[in-house]
């Protein structure tokens, strides 16, 4: 016997009938206008919760304004608000029932790719002329080492090799190989072996259809309210569709063995007899009396004999308006802070402008890269930063290059920094914005204990580099040496050479 989600229980114990549970709702927030961005919200907003049973119904649908209160719910909890709010905005939206596996239903995304960007795109590190004359002398150096060949070589005739005993031989090598590598090496660098589900195709789960149409959407398609993710209708990760349902009616597939991508997504105008539907809405007439004349209906009507088609309306809404309160809006995520993890990848997202565990330096999302898929070696750190008042807008750690890479926006009080790119005890680079008027630096550069060189543009006096050479094998004399003091790694350097160097100035003769 087939069980219907149609008068489920609500978080007082009455039953209600699942249409009305939709509460279509315009949140004054005009982020949540576009659909995009309000799946995106609600998949964050809420956290997601997989169902007790996964084979069976949740036992509560309650209303989508004690779900938004609690910010926690099943797939059907969050379908429900996600219909409201896009109901509201002006969608053609639809809240689906039915089977899918277990990584949709339980939001396992461990083996999804990350939907950030990861090929970040990066301003290229700007050479410094030195480096590429450097370059080029040690190229020139190279080819110079580079013995001539002979212009008369007498070549060797070796004697003729059995081309399948070196065949054998390459494939023995290989086979002790494999076998070396299975009795010495355990590998880690693989997915987590998983043992086939136990419930199989049986797991309830629920999702939202947006139908073409309104707000000039060009196609149908899914969205998955748990991740903020559209998928396809032809090429959707779900198994099998039990039931759609809006605020409207409630629409039942009557052949729910079929593979979704085989239904019949038309079930407004369905003829094919795919689809019942529950509530029965005026100009819809029942098969057995479309044979029949005006006058027959008629004189049934009048008679009273005939069976007279009542057309059922739809109760309204029973849960109150959606509400969110601006602090909650902001705040997001439940607590301020939420991880997901992805493939070979750890992503941490943190409310703007919250204070959470005494972090106060804008820090709103972080990006961990893995080179294994335990997660275990870091390959790369990313964060990303809103409201600083040094303009820092991201960090890049390499950890096991001891590298770090920063970049700032532009500024008209501060620093002035563009990007900073620095090795530990080896070199410290910095680019700076080229609207810096004041002395008109546009690169340093500090190699640790042995060079620092400053690059200039549009000064009046014509200086375009000054450098500074220290010799960190001297001990320094603080009150009779010239020394430069490192404040970063708490270090005096003897001062050894300063140069300075002008361009020429096309407008003064020579002898000045």
């Amino acid at each position: 016997m087939r069980r219907l989600l149609l008068a489920p229980k609500n978080e007082r114990g009455l039953r209600k009938f699942i249409c009305t549970t939709i509460r279509p709702t315009k949140l004054p927030f005009t982020e949540l206008y576009e659909w995009e961005k309000c799946s995106k919200f609600v998949s964050e907003f809420i956290e997601y919760e997989e169902l007790f049973e996964p084979d069976n119904f949740p036992d509560v649908i309650p209303s989508p304004t004690n779900v938004l209160e609690w910010q926690k719910g099943d797939s059907f909890d969050l379908s429900i608000v996600l219909c409201s709010l896009l109901v509201g905005a002006g969608y053609d939206a639809y809240v689906v029932y039915g089977t899918a596996p277990r990584s949709i239903t339980a939001k396992d995304e461990s083996l999804m790719d990350c939907p950030f960007n990861l090929e970040l795109v990066v301003d290229e590190e700007e050479r410094d002329p030195e480096e590429d004359e450097d370059a080029h002398l040690m190229e020139e150096k190279k080819a110079d080492d580079v013995k001539p060949v002979e212009e008369f070589s007498v070549e060797q005739i070796k004697l003729p090799d059995s081309q399948y005993d070196i065949n054998q031989v390459i494939k023995k090598k290989e086979e002790d190989r494999v076998q070396n590598i299975k009795d010495t090496v355990i590998d880690d660098d693989e997915p987590d072996y998983e043992k086939e589900d136990e419930y199989g195709r049986t797991r309830k789960h629920c999702w939202v259809y947006l139908q073409k149409g309104p707000r000039e959407l060009a196609e149908s398609f899914f969205v998955e309210p748990s991740t903020g993710r559209r998928y396809n209708t032809d090429e959707a990760p779900y198994f099998t569709i039990e039931a759609i349902f809006n605020h409207k009616n409630y629409w039942i597939n009557m052949d729910v063995n079929r593979d979704i991508a085989e239904v019949n997504l038309e079930f407004e105008n369905d003829t094919s007899g795919e689809w019942e539907y529950v509530m029965i809405t005026s100009g819809e007439k029942k098969e057995e009396g479309e044979g029949e004349n005006e006058e027959e209906e008629e004189e049934s009507d009048g008679e009273g004999g005939g069976e007279v088609e009542e057309v059922l309306d739809m109760p309204p809404p029973w849960s109150p308006k959606l509400f969110i309160s601006k602090e909650k809006y902001h705040m997001l995520m439940p607590g301020g802070s939420k991880t997901i993890f992805y493939k070979k990848c750890k992503v941490e997202l943190f409310a703007e402008c919250h204070i959470a565990n005494g972090r106060v330096d804008g820090l709103v999302k972080r990006i961990t890269i893995f080179h294994d898929y335990k997660r275990l070696i870091v390959k790369e750190t990313r964060s990303f930063f809103e409201g600083r008042r040094d303009k820092l807008k991201l960090r890049r750690r390499f950890p096991y290059e001891f590298k770090t890479i920063e970049h700032y926006d532009p500024s008209d009080k501060y620093n002035y920094w563009k990007t900073m790119v620095e090795v530990d005890d080896q070199y410290r680079k910095i680019w700076y914005y080229h609207h810096r008027v004041n002395d008109g630096l546009i690169f340093r550069e500090e190699q640790i204990g042995r060079k620092t060189f400053e690059r200039y543009t549009g000064r009046e006096d014509k200086l375009i580099y000054r450098s500074c050479t220290v010799d960190p094998n001297i001990v320094v004399d603080t009150n009779k040496d010239y020394y430069i003091q490192d404040k970063t790694y708490n270090r005096n350097y003897y001062q050894k050479k300063v140069a300075q160097k002008f361009e020429l100035d096309q407008n003064k003769p020579a002898s000045e």
